[in-house]
């Protein structure tokens, strides 16, 4: 019986010199978790709004292109008189297309963010002080 409550005091730390660095570092894991929790959030909510951003960009240059594919049949019709605005369209693909690669990368940044976010959650789980008291001390009580 004196061996375990001696197991017992210096688990829980009520030696004064040991029990102060554990609540300090308690402290700190507990803030260092709130922060990345924090962070966590953070990246969700960018990450929903370039989504919808990347939705409507997407539906935008859809919407476009089916635009641009009938005037172009027109400009054909038209003949020589139309050829300005067929360089005009022209120069709007070639800035669609741009935009096209810019979505492709703002894509790429989604993907990264995600994984940010799947690599922080895996570290958060590797803690060992989840929020509030471990368990094993309420059941010691």
């Amino acid at each position: 019986a004196h061996h375990a409550h001696r197991a017992m005091a210096e688990f829980t730390g009520l030696d004064v010199g040991t029990f102060r660095p554990k609540v300090d570092a308690l402290s700190e894991l507990r803030l260092l978790k709130q922060s990345l929790d924090f962070r966590n959030r953070e990246l969700q909510d960018s990450r929903k709004r370039l989504r919808h951003t990347q939705g409507r960009l997407s539906q935008a240059c859809e919407d476009f292109k089916a635009e641009r594919a009938g005037l172009q049949a027109e400009l054909r019709a038209l003949g020589e008189s139309g050829k300005q605005l067929g360089d005009s369209l022209a120069a709007q693909k070639a800035l669609l297309e741009r935009q096209s690669e810019t979505l492709t990368h703002e894509r790429m940044n989604v993907d990264l963010l995600r994984d940010e976010v799947q690599r922080m959650r895996e570290e958060q789980r590797k803690m060992p002080v989840q929020e509030g008291a471990p368990t094993n001390l309420r059941a010691a009580r």
